[in-house]
């Protein structure tokens, strides 16, 4: 079950950067120019609080924010979107997920409402089965 589909953009830095992954080579992951292509900055987010690309998950364990094999145990691969502020917490740390002030990476942070650095748009929400499942609480 899929809740959004589409690119994961930050409202911070006037909404032109995406969350980027490249898996071929040095597997890069962070922020990049959005190229409204899809492929490399198009991402799922599941049922279980997964933010997915094929089989790969954003993961945080307490340092930096990486994408590693989805293993759909949640933990560090469990994220919970609110679709009224924007923010993506993490559900184990209950940091959210923020970009840097020079939009060049993705970072976790003390959540703070009023942060556009910290306010995503997924273009595509599907609010009442989040809501079902979990991965958002009712307003």
């Amino acid at each position: 079950m899929v809740f959004a589909e589409i690119t994961i953009r930050s409202a911070g830095g006037g909404n032109r950067q995406c969350i980027d992954y490249n898996s071929g080579g040095k597997k890069s992951f962070g922020m990049y120019q959005c190229h409204g292509q899809g492929g490399n900055q198009y991402w799922m987010l599941s049922k279980d609080g997964e933010i997915r690309r094929d089989e790969s998950c954003v993961d945080y364990a307490g340092s930096d924010v990486m994408v590693f094999p989805c293993h759909g145990m949640k933990g560090n691969q469990e994220w919970r979107y609110n679709h009224d502020t924007g923010r993506l917490q993490h559900a184990v740390s209950q940091k959210c997920l923020g970009m840097t002030r020079d939009g060049a990476k993705l970072e976790m942070v003390q959540c703070q409402y009023d942060d556009p650095y910290q306010h995503w748009k997924f273009k595509e929400f599907n609010e009442a089965k989040a809501i079902e499942h979990g991965v958002k609480s009712p307003s």
